[in-house]
């Protein structure tokens, strides 16, 4: 295709001709080498803010939007707004990306760099608000629906999104050697090449917005809690500042109970301000947070080694390999083998892991798959330090080693695909009704604050860590892995089921100590 386009150039053409393509040509090249051949630790730097708008900005905003969807403006109302900030952010990408594809528009970098932060802002604002809604909204259509039927629900919607993943990275695949050979045609085609993608998603979204507008009435909608927030710093409070002492109107089969908790106190049944299940509500949201800190150093250290295999293998990959179509389509290698193989897992483990263990439960669930987590570690380490102590002067990965990683990534799929799924179920089986959004978003956000580090672990291994041995990360991340796992199955073994204080239970409370009083009374 390239000696085609030389041929095409050199034949005979008017001198004039001549310049004015000429200088086509360079102007095409200057608005390509502005927006793609700025200086590595430009683009790093770059890439590192993206990362950190990924990581911060959205996951900020998956808790406020799951809070604000249970109490100010309902999930189906959040669901909306989140598509019209989705749709907001990318038609100011499509319009950046066109305004750079004009020859006479140069934008200087920070006017560039602005528009981009302004798109990204729109964009994780909807998505973390979108993601946090999601769940609880899809779950509010099953009403009366078995536990097994809500458990698939889960499994679903996590397949849907590894599916939607996947075919995202794919078609960035295809459209990367597209990139290549419309470059040899036209010579600058990568203005098209990256619009493309957000103009595709936002007719998407603009379809999926026309389709709430019009069907929005066969969807339930969930009703306006109370202010969850409000109640849990009440109740915290209380129990921060009561006296620690023994209710004075104390009950006969109470006697000799041992000293309640701080937060048991302020049960109006031990003289306290608030109702029984409100307080058992608070207890719940804190053992449901305590249980999603317990994963936080797992997630951490489990991103941090999705981060350095997947540049490790893209470095390797582009050395054994230099093709130009080939450099397009790495970064996509490590991504989509994980999340392809996600996408087969968890049929596998909805339809036929779990109804063979039918006695496992949700905390044993997620316990298995953070033990998943700590042999890949443990793989990675091994394929490593193997080679590295047979021939110590090579400390950079091989091609044979690149195969092997394939190993530890399929455990880290499975081992994503039980402990997501899992720490979702979890999540509304336990937790009020009127916390479902907040626990969601917490969950989000502290998985995205664990990845913060992962973003400066690529900047560390773009400017100072390539060509270098990887070895002590991976025996550091490995420790964390396993430390963390521990600690998870120590809170979990400390967490008990949330009490719910119903009308049954009540009246079987009052039945005992009616009969309690009767007995006394017939004796005297």
């Amino acid at each position: 295709m390239r000696e085609r386009t030389n041929s095409i150039a050199q034949s005979p053409l008017p001198k004039a001709n001549i310049q004015d393509v000429g200088d086509e040509e360079e102007e095409k090249r200057d608005a390509v080498e502005k927006y793609s051949s700025s200086s590595p630790l430009e683009r790093h730097s770059l890439h590192f803010v993206k990362l950190l708008f990924q990581y911060c900005i959205s996951q900020i905003f998956y808790p406020l939007a799951g809070f604000l969807a249970d109490v100010y403006t309902g999930r189906w109302r959040m669901i909306y707004l989140s598509i019209l900030f989705l749709l907001t952010g990318y038609v100011i990408i499509v319009a950046s990306f066109t305004l750079e594809g004009q020859s006479s528009i140069h934008l200087s970098t920070l006017v560039r760099y602005t528009i981009n932060g302004i798109a990204y802002l729109f964009l994780s604002i909807g998505g973390g608000a979108f993601e946090a809604t999601i769940i609880p909204l899809g779950v509010d259509q099953l009403q009366g629906a078995s536990s097994a039927e809500i458990s698939s629900y889960f499994h679903f919607f996590y397949f849907s999104r590894n599916l939607g993943m996947a075919s995202g990275i794919i078609v960035s695949c295809l459209l990367s050697y597209v990139n290549i050979k419309m470059s040899d045609i036209e010579g600058g085609s990568l203005q098209l090449y990256n619009a493309f993608q957000p103009l595709v998603t936002t007719a998407v979204l603009s379809v999926g917005l026309i389709l709430i507008i019009c069907f929005h009435h066969w969807f339930f909608k969930n009703t306006l809690w109370e202010n969850p927030v409000k109640l849990i710093v009440r109740i915290l409070c209380y129990a921060a500042t009561v006296k620690r002492h023994l209710p004075v109107r104390n009950r006969a089969f109470r006697y000799g109970e041992e000293r309640k908790r701080r937060i048991e106190l302020a049960k109006i049944t031990y003289d306290g301000e608030f109702p029984d299940d409100k307080v058992e509500e608070v207890k719940t949201f804190c053992g449901i947070v305590l249980i999603l800190l317990s994963l936080a150093p797992a997630m951490f250290s489990v991103n941090a080694l999705d981060v350095l295999i997947s540049q490790e293998t893209n470095q390797t990959l582009m050395k054994l390999y230099p093709n130009p179509y080939f450099a397009e389509l790495y970064p996509h290698i490590y991504w989509g083998v994980n999340t392809i193989a996600i996408t087969f897992i968890l049929p596998v483990v909805n339809f036929l892991v779990i109804p063979c263990f039918p006695k496992l439960t949700i905390r044993a669930r997620i316990g298995i798959g953070l033990v998943l987590y700590c042999i890949g570690s443990v793989v990675v380490v091994i394929i490593h330090a193997v080679p590295l102590a047979i021939n110590s002067q090579h400390s950079t990965v091989s091609g044979a080693q690149i195969g092997c990683l394939l190993i530890p990534m399929l455990i880290f799929a499975l081992g994503e695909a039980i402990t997501a799924v899992s720490v979702l179920e979890f999540i509304y089986a336990q937790s009020p009704e009127s916390m479902k959004g907040l626990l969601t978003g917490l969950f989000y956000f502290f998985l995205g604050v664990a990845s913060i580090p992962s973003a400066a672990l690529y900047y560390l291994y773009k400017t100072s860590l390539e060509n270098k041995t990887l070895l002590p990360f991976y025996i550091a991340l490995t420790i964390i892995t396993v430390v963390g796992t521990v600690f998870y199955m120590v809170v979990g073994a400390l967490y008990r089921n949330r009490q719910r204080d119903d009308g049954n239970s009540l009246q079987r409370r009052l039945i005992i100590e009616n009969q309690l009083h009767s007995t006394v009374t017939a004796e005297d």
